[in-house]
C-alpha cells in the first residue's frame, strides 16, 4: 500500500472513530427503546415462553463457564446462575428478555443489509456472518457474566444500572466494532482495487 492510500485509510479510520463514538451516544435511547419494542413483538406472539423454557437455561450454563473462566466460583440450575463469593451466594436469573436475542436480531438484520450488495465471496460472506454470531453470543455471555459480577461485588443497583446502560453499551459497541472492522477490509481492499 502506497504512503498516499495509507494516509487518507488513517485519516478516515480516525473520522470514523469520532463518527461511531458520537453516533452511538446519539443512538442509544433509540436502541434501548428499539430493544423494548423488540420484547413486546416477541411477546405478543408467544416467542418469549420458547427462548425462557429452551434457551435460557442453556446461556446459564454458558455464563456459569464463563465465570469459572474467570475464576469465579459459579454454577447453574435452569436458569439461574449462583456465584459464590467466600460464605455469600447470589443467585443471578437469567431471564428471556436478558439473554441478547435483540442483538442477535439486529445483527442478522445489519449482516443482510451489509452483505446483500457486496462484492466478496460467498464463502467469506458466510465466514463473516459465522464469526459475527459467535462473536455476537459470546459479548452476550460476557456481558452477563459482568452483571453477575457487579451483583456481587457492588451489589444490587449497580448491576440492574449496569445491566440496563453499560450492557447495552457493550452489546452496541460490539455491533458498531465488528462492523467498522468488516466495513474496513472491505473499504481497505476496494482502495487496493482503486490503486491497481
Amino acid at each position: 500500500m502506497s504512503d498516499d492510500v495509507r494516509e487518507r485509510w488513517e485519516s478516515r479510520s480516525i473520522a470514523v472513530i469520532i463518527l461511531s463514538a458520537s453516533f452511538i451516544l446519539l443512538i442509544l435511547p433509540f436502541y434501548i427503546t428499539f430493544n423494548e419494542f423488540f420484547t413486546s413483538v416477541v411477546k405478543s406472539i408467544g416467542l418469549w415462553y420458547f427462548i425462557d423454557r429452551y434457551i435460557s437455561p442453556i446461556v446459564a450454563a454458558m455464563t456459569s463457564s464463563m465465570l469459572q473462566l474467570m475464576n469465579i466460583k459459579a454454577s447453574f440450575s435452569g436458569s439461574i446462575v449462583y456465584i459464590i463469593k467466600s460464605t455469600e451466594i447470589m443467585a443471578l436469573y437469567i431471564a428471556w428478555n436478558c439473554i441478547g436475542w435483540q442483538s442477535l436480531v439486529i445483527f442478522s438484520a445489519i449482516s443482510y443489509l451489509s452483505l446483500r450488495d457486496s462484492r466478496l465471496p460467498r464463502l467469506e460472506k458466510l465466514v463473516i456472518i459465522i464469526l459475527g454470531l459467535e462473536g455476537t453470543l459470546l459479548i452476550n455471555i460476557f456481558r452477563i457474566a459482568l452483571v453477575g459480577l457487579v451483583a456481587v461485588y457492588f451489589g444490587k443497583l449497580h448491576a440492574i444500572l449496569f445491566h440496563d446502560y453499560i450492557g447495552s453499551l457493550i452489546s452496541f459497541g460490539w455491533l458498531l466494532g465488528f462492523w467498522y472492522l468488516f466495513s474496513h477490509k472491505s473499504s481497505r481492499e476496494s482502495l487496493e482495487d482503486e490503486e491497481s
